[in-house]
């Protein structure tokens, strides 16, 4: 192996690893935003429940 393959091939190495670490950043950043979206929907869902469980119960007491 040549001086120059053995850089070329480190250098690609590098790319790669960068790739791999830039894959999962991206992973973890599209993760973070699902999971707030259900967070939110788990919100939006009870205040809903409380609003027909407040209906619910003025209705039981008339």
């Amino acid at each position: 192996m040549t001086k120059n393959s053995y850089d070329s091939s480190r250098r690609d190495n590098r790319i790669i690893d960068s790739l791999v670490r830039e894959r999962d950043s991206i992973s973890r950043i599209l993760n973070q935003a699902n999971l707030s979206q259900v967070n939110q929907s788990i919100q939006i869902l009870n205040e809903k429940l409380e609003k027909i469980e407040e209906q619910l119960s003025s209705q039981s007491r008339v």
